[in-house]
């Protein structure tokens, strides 16, 4: 993604409108502290991974800077889809196949971990609308869209 907006020059469309001010600022000091390259490069890009590879403090510093506004694109496993509260407006399931590791095999995820997962975007305390969007398989989207 970053990638692809700096070859279109749109480097600084992730970013959020606050980045002199006070409360970013503490914000990137946060990031920094963590000592991951990663989340620090994402986070001066507006961007931000969330992961259960992560250990949970990370976890925990990524979904509060998202909900703070200072990471305006998440981009994350299902580990955000049952149970977290967060301020987004779109949600956007690339691929409908998880590993289930109990058959060992992978599996398209089910129609209510679908619903879950857009339950995310448009949260009534945060916002009027949302938007989700599936990209997955033509043969597999009858099985979401019905």
């Amino acid at each position: 993604m970053l990638e692809k907006a700096a070859n279109q020059g749109q480097l600084e469309a992730f970013l959020p409108s606050n980045i002199t001010i006070q409360p970013y600022l503490k914000a990137k000091k946060q990031i920094l502290n963590l000592k991951n390259r990663e989340l620090e490069q994402l986070f001066l890009n507006g961007l931000g991974v969330h992961h259960a590879g992560m250990t949970r403090h990370h976890r925990s510093t990524v979904e509060r800077l998202f909900a703070e506004g200072h990471i305006r694109v998440l981009c994350c496993t299902a580990t955000l889809a049952w149970g977290v509260n967060l301020p987004a407006h779109a949600v956007i399931i690339r691929g409908t196949e998880v590993f289930d590791q109990q058959k060992g095999v992978f599996a398209d995820i089910g129609v209510l971990d679908v619903q879950q997962i857009f339950g995310r975007a448009g949260r009534p305390q945060f916002e009027t609308s949302g938007e989700g969007v599936i990209i997955t398989n033509k043969s597999k989207l009858i099985k979401y869209v019905t």
